[in-house]
């Protein structure tokens, strides 16, 4: 590959011995990026110290402070777009590509499609702009299909992004901190113009891998009460996500959805119900007031 034709970043927090097994994948894959950044959120590890140590190579800016997905996210698509490099992979320190060729087989993919690819990643779902909702891609489609398009691919599903689209000015929103930060990166990529693609041999192999070829439709489960808290950011982000795009009907609906889980909630004890039903209001009122509060948790 040609020199400034893909680099990587990864956000990290706190993980260091997570991170350095993390790296290793990166650069154990057919195709390692040239470069690599991390984009170090935390304050109480030796992430620094170990990667002096282990990997001397690797680019490091510290933050400073917490900024969540969404900041270190910025900042490490601003940082690589703006030194020439033509794709990003946009990672996560707990989450790296599950296979050993998967960044192979993921550019070119994007190199096939380049003229007007925003993005390609192993899991993507399309996005119902009345409801708010994504929806699955059938098993079927994806074996009948080298690729497909998609609306949005997740944090965690190996995204390599066009710095095309960076340049133009297609940025995560820093202020969202935590949750679908991606959804709202993904809805101004299309919106742009741009292709978002998926794998679909990746794509298979992650459910296979997962045991999600066949997932039942649950309603209303059951959460760990400690993982609760994703819920705010998720409820708060997501009307913020729906008002920007203008999609009024699927404002209406998450408002909807929400306090009906909540509702629901209750059949599972009222303490439980009461923690959720806290959660939502609290996520609507803040959403309302335009407070974006970030935790030291995430």
């Amino acid at each position: 590959m040609s020199t400034k034709k893909f680099a990587a970043f990864v956000v990290t927090f706190n993980r260091a011995e997570i991170l350095m097994d993390t790296i290793h994948k990166i650069f154990t894959q057919t195709v390692p990026p040239e470069k690599l950044l991390v984009v170090d959120n935390g304050t109480t590890d030796e992430t620094k110290k170990k990667l002096d140590e282990l990997y001397p190579e690797v680019a490091y800016i510290k933050m400073g402070y917490n900024a969540g997905p969404a900041g270190g996210d910025k900042v490490g698509l601003e940082i690589l777009a703006n030194e020439g490099y033509e794709w990003i992979f946009w990672g996560d320190d707990n989450d790296p590509p599950p296979t050993q060729d998967t960044f192979e087989k993921l550019l070119l993919l994007a190199e096939a499609n380049k003229n007007n690819c925003g993005q390609v990643g192993m899991v993507g779902s399309r996005f119902n702009k009345l409801t708010g909702l994504l929806q699955r891609a059938s098993n079927e489609e994806l074996r009948e299909n080298a690729y497909i398009e998609v609306d949005t691919i997740g944090g965690g599903q190996c995204k390599i992004v066009n710095a095309k689209s960076i340049l133009n000015g297609v940025l995560p929103e820093a202020k969202l901190f935590f949750g679908f930060e991606d959804l709202d990166f993904d809805l101004s990529q299309k919106k742009a113009g741009y292709r978002i693609l998926v794998h679909s041999d990746l794509f298979l192999n992650c459910r296979e891998r997962w045991d999600r070829l066949n997932v039942p439709n649950k309603v209303a489960r059951k959460k760990d009460e400690r993982v609760l808290w994703r819920d705010y950011y998720s409820i708060r982000n997501a009307l913020f996500i729906m008002k920007k795009h203008r999609h009024y009907l699927a404002f209406l609906s998450i408002l909807m959805v929400s306090f009906g889980k909540s509702i629901l909630s209750f059949k599972h004890g009222f303490r439980y119900g009461t923690l959720v039903t806290k959660n939502t209001c609290k996520a609507v009122r803040d959403y309302g007031l335009s407070r974006y509060y970030k935790s030291s948790t995430v």
